[in-house]
């Protein structure tokens, strides 16, 4: 009869992340593009005036006549239509967000391998001391 009771598993939950990792990260997901605009503002301006951007990024965007007679879009490309600039503006934006990211990433790898959980736990295997012999023909 004792191979037929139903026995309940011990279940061992995981440590799971620190809810402070999740705060950084989510503080980043904000910081990040407000920065990369902020720092978009101060230097594409510079660039602009070097002479060196194709005239084709530069002035106002121009949208076919039917966005500005379709109710739900009109407003949009009106608004989009009166920015100066916006390719370029939209192009430096999305180097920065680029370069920002790659750095912050980085910088967060680094801080959460110092002080982060260990790599390997008790239950984990020791990495493997074995070496290949060369192979010589």
């Amino acid at each position: 009869m004792e191979e037929y009771v139903n026995y309940e598993r011990k279940v061992s939950r995981r440590p799971g992340m620190n809810p402070i990792w999740r705060g950084i990260g989510c503080i980043l997901t904000v910081v990040v593009p407000l920065i990369s605009y902020a720092l978009t503002a101060i230097f594409i301006p510079p660039i602009v005036a070097t002479g060196m951007v194709p005239h084709e990024l530069l002035g106002r965007v121009q949208f076919p006549a039917w966005a500005y007679t379709t109710p739900a879009i009109s407003s949009i490309a009106g608004y989009l239509g009166s920015i100066d600039n916006l390719w370029i503006k939209l192009i430096g934006f999305f180097i920065m967000i680029s370069l920002l990211t790659g750095v912050f990433s980085l910088l967060y790898s680094i801080v959460y391998q110092l002080i982060g959980p260990p790599r390997y736990t008790a239950v984990d295997a020791p990495p493997s001391k074995h070496r290949p012999k060369v192979y010589k023909r």
